[in-house]
Formats: C-alpha cells, structure tokens, sequence
C-alpha cells in the first residue's frame, strides 16, 4: 500500500532513513533546529497516516475478516461437482457478488423461490453476479429433469454427503448466504427470498 503517495516512492525504507538522519544530522537539507524538529514531527505523522490508511485498505478488502460462517465472517471456501461434472470452488468467483442457495427438489419453497432466482441472475450475471445452488444429497437423475423444467442456468453443486450444508450449520431449506465481492457474507436469510428481496440486497453490493 502507498498510502495515497503519503510515502516516498523509495519506499518505507527510504522514510525511515530520513527520519534517522534528522535524529543524528538534524538535517534532510531543511534548515535549522527549529525546522529540523518541526519537519520531524510531520514526518513521522505522515507515516503514522500511512500506516491507517493501509491498515484500512485491508480491512475493507475483507483479507483481515476472520473465517467463519456468520455475517461479517470471510466466507469459509469449499469445493464441489457441478450438475455438469465440473468441479468448482467458492473462491474461483472472487470480485464477483454470490448468493450461496442450499436447496432440495422435493422442499416446495426452494421450488418458489428458484425462478425469481433466474430472473435476478439474468439481469446482473454480467455485472459479477453468480449464484451457487448446492444441492442436498440428492442423485443427478433426480436433479436434472427437476433443473431443466425450472430452466435453471446458474451452476447447480451437488452436495452429495451434505457436508457444506453441516459446515455452514444450515438448519432448514431454502437457505441463502449471500457473499460480497471481497469475500465478505453479507446476510444469511432462511427461507423463501423474492426476486424483490434479492434486487434490494444487490443495489449497494453490484454498485462497490
């Protein structure tokens, strides 16, 4: 981090040797004492600055965010088969937003839910938005004609031992966790969630 070119372009290194200078020299070719003194002061403010502003910059990446599986937690990663045979990992969609949908055929609200689903990934998936439907335990030849009559686009995972689902303590389904573009989880919703609600959580999230 540069700190917004708060330190020189030498490098923090190079800072710290002028500080060093003004200590033994009282010099960094400015003057006398009083201005050695006075120009000390504002260096190591100046790098006091930095050091904020850099630590800042980390925090709002989301690399400083513990890992968990709570709001506010960095998004714990995994790794699963696709409906297609591909296997994908959360982490390959970094700088995207991503709704995580842990989902059954056979549970009727994950029926309701999915097509608002589709017609929100349609609308933003060229903006960075992906969506994850985690299957739970269910076999492909179920899946399949269960996807294709609800025209689902986005990747369907399978969840084949249900072992995300017990590592995000997911309690019911449909459950949705919806991770920002550092990473971040944004909001943990169990339930139905409407087209409407989804469009309302993506306004900032799209937008940053």
């Amino acid at each position: 981090c540069a700190a917004w070119g708060l330190v020189p372009r030498e490098g923090p290194a190079h800072l710290l040797d002028l500080i060093r200078r003004q200590l033994i020299y009282g010099t960094c070719g400015f003057g006398d004492n009083v201005k050695h003194w006075k120009n000390l002061v504002i260096v190591l403010i100046v790098l006091s600055l930095g050091i904020v502003a850099c630590a800042g910059a980390d925090a709002e990446s989301g690399m400083t965010a513990p890992e968990g599986i709570n709001t506010g937690n960095r998004a714990r990663d995994f790794t699963l088969k696709s409906l297609d045979g591909e296997e994908l990992s959360l982490s390959d969609f970094r700088g995207d937003v991503v709704l995580i949908n842990f989902w059954a055929t056979w549970c009727g609200p994950c029926r309701a839910e999915i097509p608002d689903f589709e017609q929100v990934y349609g609308k933003h998936k060229d903006k960075g938005f992906m969506i994850l439907g985690l299957n739970q335990q269910e076999s492909p030849g179920v899946i399949e004609p269960f996807a294709e009559e609800l025209g689902m686009t986005y990747p369907v995972l399978l969840d084949e031992q249900g072992q995300v689902m017990s590592e995000y303590r997911i309690l019911g389904l449909p459950t949705s966790v919806l991770v920002d573009r550092d990473g971040v989880i944004q909001l943990r919703h169990t339930g139905t969630m409407t087209a409407a609600q989804l469009e309302s959580q993506l306004d900032d999230l799209l937008s940053q």
